[in-house]
């Protein structure tokens, strides 16, 4: 889909039956600019790393509202969610996503502060 920008250029082509030819140039060479940097930004952006869904939570970091014998229920990235684990945890411990399994997470103790902290406690991912 975006590969159709490459065309706009081209769209941009009847310029020169309406306008003198110097006016013509540098509106052809603004409109092939424009449509090189919307590429540029579309390319760019498909090459980010998924923020939402099931790879945006694992290794996100979150707080456990309240443990049980291996079950927990868990604040990430300012929502509520079951969650499994081993060891031990009590609630306000720092918890880090390692896997999502359905609508539960798999979660582990987390060793050490998240780097950026957000209005939630410091729920941001990775």
């Amino acid at each position: 889909m975006c590969h159709l920008l490459l065309i706009l250029p081209l769209l941009a082509l009847p310029v020169f039956w309406f306008l003198s030819l110097p006016v013509a140039v540098v509106v052809y060479v603004l409109v092939t600019l424009f449509s090189a940097w919307v590429y540029y930004a579309l390319m760019r952006s498909m090459r980010q790393r998924p923020s939402g869904g099931r790879e945006g939570l694992v290794h996100a970091t979150g707080e456990v509202v309240e443990a049980a014998g291996g079950r927990a229920r868990v604040r990430v990235l300012g929502e509520i969610w079951s969650a499994r684990y081993r060891g031990e945890l009590a609630p306000g411990d720092r918890v880090e996503v390692v896997a999502v399994e359905g609508l539960r997470l798999r979660v582990q103790r987390a060793d050490t502060a998240p780097a950026g902290a957000g209005p939630e406690g410091g729920l941001q991912p990775r």
